[in-house]
């Protein structure tokens, strides 16, 4: 399956920001040669049963990461892209994730793997618009 851009559903909108994030963090971790694992694959688990209060968490998480990317603007544009598809009551809802979750986070993911292996890798896209 490829990445439905329009697809609106909250847990398929939910699994593409977690996969933006952990992409985001990845490319950081990358730069500076560590090897650990992201914040939003340690917290998948947490994230699956209270999407809402844990995205918070990860997404305030991402600050150093993003200045290591000189600002992360590719990533932080896209996830402003998918957080505006949300509708209000569905963001702030706290229920558990069904299974459509993984199904957006490994569209994007795979989406995101897509475009690294076709354009130049997108930690230099971040350093270019800086």
């Amino acid at each position: 399956m490829a990445l439905e851009e329009n697809r609106t559903t909250r847990d398929y909108l939910y699994g593409r920001l977690l996969a933006i994030a952990d992409r985001l963090e990845g490319q950081a971790l990358y730069k500076a040669k560590e090897k650990r694992a992201t914040n939003a694959a340690r917290f998948m688990q947490l994230f699956a049963e209270h999407p809402y209060k844990t995205w918070r968490q990860i997404e305030l998480a991402l600050s150093p990461y993003k200045a290591r990317l000189g600002g992360a603007h590719y990533f932080t544009g896209l996830i402003d892209e998918v957080m505006c598809k949300f509708g209000s009551d569905d963001f702030i809802n706290d229920k558990p994730l069904s299974g459509e979750f993984l199904l957006g986070y490994h569209c994007q993911r795979a989406k995101l793997w897509e475009k690294t292996k076709v354009d130049e890798p997108l930690e230099n896209q971040d350093d270019e618009e800086t």
